[in-house]
């Protein structure tokens, strides 16, 4: 026999013996769905960035008055046993400073040094005595203060579980209004996780046809009798499942 018709003969017959098998072994029947949680989490840790400015005519003048606003900084934080390593100079600037004077050339009135602090504090409870102590020694620029959740992967593991847990019930809903019934899992996917406040608008959008679960982890929370309310810090997880079908 020709060696050129025996190869194509061989080939032949290994596509046949290969389309044999996909048609005795049909690939399983699935079902995929999504399935979200939102956890509802109180934080117990904020994070202030702060910044503490001098102004003079003379550098030297402005950078020693800077270096004391920022020593009693080191000072407050160390008095409200603030650990060293949740107290860090982020950012230093020298800028020279002018005022616009109508009808004049800007006037020259000195230079700015500023030197942006980050501090950590782990107890919540002591948030409104600090900020008010920090205004007290003269920091009057405060750019942003972050309430966070110090075990956040803890509730993203318990918010994906719940996800989880959503995905398999909504399947087994589904798949039961047809008569049928669902197998192990064929394909798990996360598709997404946030973390927003729980009041706050979510800027991650969600498909309409996640099953969703709600948990609220706010137990022990007290009464606010100040004026500053933590609220509670959502987390949100979402996943796609494909489950087989028996």
């Amino acid at each position: 026999m020709n060696p050129q018709k025996l190869l194509v003969l061989i080939v032949l017959s290994i596509f046949l013996t290969g389309t044999l098998r996909a048609a005795d072994n049909p690939p399983p029947r699935t079902i995929t769905v999504g399935g979200q949680a939102e956890i509802h989490v109180v934080p117990d840790e904020v994070v202030f960035r702060l910044e503490a400015e001098s102004i003079d005519r003379d550098l030297n003048a402005a950078k020693t008055a800077n270096d004391e606003s920022v020593k009693k900084v080191f000072a407050l934080a160390r008095s409200y046993q603030i650990a060293p390593q949740n107290v860090q100079s982020d950012y230093i600037s020298v800028q020279k400073r002018y005022e616009e004077i109508v009808g004049k050339r800007r006037e020259f009135t000195g230079y700015a040094v500023s030197q942006t602090i980050v501090i950590l504090l782990t107890d919540i409870s002591r948030f409104e005595n600090l900020f008010s102590d920090l205004i007290k020694i003269g920091i009057t620029d405060v750019s942003d203060v972050t309430f966070r959740v110090s075990q956040m992967r803890k509730y993203m593991d318990q918010a994906r579980s719940l996800a989880l847990k959503a995905a398999r019930e909504k399947a087994i809903a589904m798949a039961g209004e047809l008569g049928q019934k669902v197998g192990k899992p064929d394909n798990i996917t996360e598709v997404g996780m946030s973390v927003s406040s729980a009041y706050g608008e979510n800027y991650n959008r969600y498909p309409s046809n996640a099953n969703n679960i709600s948990t609220d982890l706010s137990n022990g929370v007290s009464d606010n009798e100040g004026t500053i309310a933590p609220g509670m810090i959502s987390i949100t997880a979402r996943v796609k499942v494909s489950f087989e079908l028996d």
